[in-house]
């Protein structure tokens, strides 16, 4: 079947060499409204929402039970957070989402519906655009938060910024949000995954003398992470209260929770749980990945020994305990297995300055 939006032309193939700012805005939205449909490749059944206006009127509406509802904010800028170079246009609308789904998969919630809005300078290809929509669709029918608006405006610079909304799909139990300030003195730390794997990833695909097939599972950590949504929503609803996402690194992310908690930290080096695969890549980086990369988009939370291991016990995905929150704020305090405690300086991912950890 062929079908025509003004005299651009879709079916089997792609559109043929059209920039932005041959077609227009508008035309651009029907464009990307209809590769979201093409490619979603389920509605999420889990929900507790009645969708009434979607894509096409000025805003989208929808009704919902009554139960706890999350908003988040992810931007995403070309030559910041993504190299064309590096990252195909389809991975890079999956992470768009991903990162997005990652924050709610932090509070405990699952996503529900998104919106995206579009930095661009007018140069960019069609086909691109529609590639990272694809991406945007395959991780939304994947882990949920489906499109349902956005806008899209001229930028110096080629942008993505996503807000999505996340619910409670389990309304009769209304599940309180996990928070960063929950953890408590005497709670194990645990995480979800391996984490290293995403910054790892990134710097084989930087390094081109590297053989990249040999390295697809670490390349894919990066250009196609999961967000722990299933595992967010189990653990809120057991007895979990305190979590965050891994997105700045390990050590950043646990920073967060000690300043919102009041609480330090003692964690083991040799506990954090690091691919064979990065090990035998990075010999002697691997411990500082696992402490500092970002992008991992892993959980690390805390609680009670009982209902951390009756997590590790029951979920699927590995679970990881890495250590033990104390009293000593707002100090995170490092040790290899022998108990000698590591000396370092590091703070973690900042925008605006170019930092680093450096291990003594």
């Amino acid at each position: 079947m062929t079908v025509y939006i003004g005299n651009i032309k879709f079916g089997s193939g792609k559109t043929t060499n059209m920039k932005v700012n041959q077609i227009g805005e508008f035309k651009l939205i029907e464009i990307l409204a209809k590769t979201l449909s093409d490619n979603y490749k389920h509605t999420n059944p889990e929900t507790v929402v009645n969708e009434v206006v979607s894509l096409g009127d000025d805003a989208a509406a929808w009704n919902i039970t009554a139960g706890p509802q999350v908003l988040t904010t992810d931007t995403l800028v070309d030559n910041v957070h993504f190299d064309l170079n590096l990252i195909s246009a389809v991975n890079i609308g999956w992470k768009s989402i991903v990162a997005s789904q990652s924050d709610i998969a932090a509070m405990g919630l699952k996503p529900l519906f998104a919106t995206v809005s579009l930095g661009l300078t007018g140069n960019e290809d069609v086909n691109l655009l529609k590639d990272i929509y694809i991406g945007m669709a395959d991780a939304t029918s994947r882990f949920g938060g489906k499109v349902v608006g956005g806008d899209t405006v001229r930028s110096n610079t080629f942008f993505i910024s996503i807000s999505m909304i996340g619910h409670d799909v389990f309304s009769e139990s209304h599940t309180a949000p996990l928070q960063r300030s929950m953890a408590k003195d005497g709670d194990l730390i645990a995480v979800t995954g391996y984490l290293g794997s995403s910054s790892g990833g990134l710097q084989i695909l930087q390094n081109k003398t590297i053989d990249q097939s040999k390295y697809r599972n670490i390349i894919e950590s990066h250009t196609r992470p999961q967000p722990q949504v299933d595992v967010g929503s189990w653990i809120a609803r057991n007895g979990i209260k305190c979590a965050t996402d891994i997105s700045d690194g390990l050590i950043a992310d646990l920073e967060h929770i000690c300043k919102a908690s009041n609480v330090g930290m003692k964690i083991i080096i040799d506990s954090i749980p690091v691919s064979s695969e990065l090990k035998n890549i990075f010999p002697n980086d691997w411990r500082l990945l696992s402490m500092t990369g970002g992008e991992d988009y892993q959980l690390v939370f805390t609680g009670d020994k009982e209902l951390i291991y009756k997590a590790i016990k029951t979920l699927t995905t590995p679970i990881t305990v890495i250590g033990e929150v104390n009293n000593d704020y707002p100090k995170i305090s490092v040790f290899n297995k022998n108990g000698g405690e590591i000396n370092y300086t590091y703070s973690g991912f900042d925008h605006f300055e170019n930092k680093k950890m450096e291990i003594s």
